[in-house]
């Protein structure tokens, strides 16, 4: 087994956010640094900052990937109009802000 470095984050909610992802895609990963504070900067600046490591290095390539296109640059969904009251929602939205009914695509 080869542990690789997959991503940094200086916030420990989004580093496990990505992990979390990286998880629901059947990526096994492990977070280094978890519980340093800002007070680690005694030991050095690279001591302070959240890491993400990828488990086994087969699934580097595709951990990037599931990064590239859900973390970094999602693609949005498109505003809907809600069947039942006519109401515009944005398009991560799954229910209706006015009505609270679901959308027809769930």
């Amino acid at each position: 087994m080869i542990v690789k470095h997959i991503y940094t984050h200086e916030n420990i909610v989004v580093l496990h956010s990505v992990k979390n992802v990286l998880a629901l895609n059947d990526i096994d990963s492990v977070v280094k640094n978890e519980y340093t504070i800002p007070a680690g900067a005694r030991h050095g600046i690279n001591n302070i900052f959240h890491e993400l490591w990828i488990l086994h290095d087969q699934d580097f390539d595709r951990a990037v990937a599931v990064i590239d296109t859900e973390i970094d640059n999602p693609v949005g969904k498109a505003p809907w109009q809600c069947e039942h009251c006519q109401e515009e929602n944005e398009g991560s939205f799954e229910i209706c802000w006015k009505c609270q009914r679901e959308t027809a695509s769930t």
